[in-house]
């Protein structure tokens, strides 16, 4: 997530600088056909396109109030997970004495286990991301490569936490994630037949792992439950339908405006050539 207070506009300007480019040629272009070339026909009424401009602004306003909401649910989740992590280490701390050799060891299982299961869960998610590695910065469709990112792609980042048997086991499943809460109830349990744990220390310690269960369904759920890619694809088609004809109804647009304040045609040329393309590009860019 960019955290800054202001984005920087070198930012956005790494990744639109083609946009921007490609929008100025296409409206330059159009201005030469219309007032060099002769092609007069190359004039669309300002009203349909700006009835395209309102449904355009519509789909680009939906999908970005529901881009915000899958990134709040994500980020609700990865907060669980810390919150519900910190409580799984008090708990055992709590539970276990510690300053026993054994109980010491039943403990350092119990949390390594864990830490292998946040690394699980992040390799299920990031193994099979379609984000761009970028050692730039960027905003849109990248992730800043560093070394956790491509740790996390690798199965290695949560076997390092885990017995070496145990981490043949979870690379046979297809979600060690799951597979590790299983062995981290079955732990439970062997403590609770032990009698290192009362009833109401493993009921608590159940609880905690099926919340943590909770937060890993729903992370899986925003991972592979895509963006509706109706809403997706029509508004880019919409969105490059209105880039295309804007520069054409700014033609009608300074057209019009010449004939009503009864201005020159060589001074309506210049103000096209002047405003049109600025114009084109940045409306452009916005709703791109």
């Amino acid at each position: 997530m960019y955290v800054r207070r202001n984005i920087r506009f070198k930012y956005v300007l790494v990744e639109s600088w083609g946009l921007l480019l490609l929008i100025f040629a296409w409206s330059v272009t159009v201005v030469l056909l219309h007032e060099i070339v002769g092609f007069h026909w190359l004039v669309v009424p300002v009203l349909p396109v700006t009835l395209v401009g309102i449904a355009v602004s519509l789909f680009v306003g939906f999908k970005s109030a529901s881009a915000y909401n899958r990134w709040w649910e994500a980020r609700r989740a990865v907060e669980g997970i810390v919150i519900h992590s910190r409580d799984w280490l008090v708990h055992v701390r709590s539970y276990i004495n510690c300053a026993d050799p054994e109980g010491w060891e039943v403990a350092k299982k119990l949390l390594s286990r864990h830490l292998g299961w946040v690394f699980a869960v992040a390799h299920m998610l990031r193994s099979t991301s379609r984000l761009k590695a970028s050692a730039r910065p960027r905003l849109f469709n990248y992730r800043w490569a560093h070394k956790a990112a491509a740790m996390h792609q690798d199965p290695q980042s949560y076997g390092r936490f885990l017995d070496p048997e145990e981490y043949s086991a979870a690379q046979t499943y297809k979600n060690p994630a799951t597979y590790l809460l299983c062995q981290q109830a079955d732990s439970i349990r062997e403590l609770l037949m032990s009698g290192n744990l009362n009833n109401t220390q493993q009921v608590m310690l159940t609880r905690l792992l099926g919340t943590l269960a909770e937060r890993q369904g729903m992370c899986e759920r925003i991972k592979y439950t895509p963006f509706p890619r109706q809403i997706a694809s029509f508004a880019a088609i919409f969105t490059w339908i209105f880039v295309l004809l804007l520069p054409l109804a700014f033609i009608d647009v300074f057209e019009s405006a010449a004939t009503r304040e009864r201005l020159s045609h060589m001074l309506t040329d210049d103000i096209a050539f002047i405003l049109l393309a600025p114009l084109a590009a940045a409306i452009s860019w916005v709703f791109l």
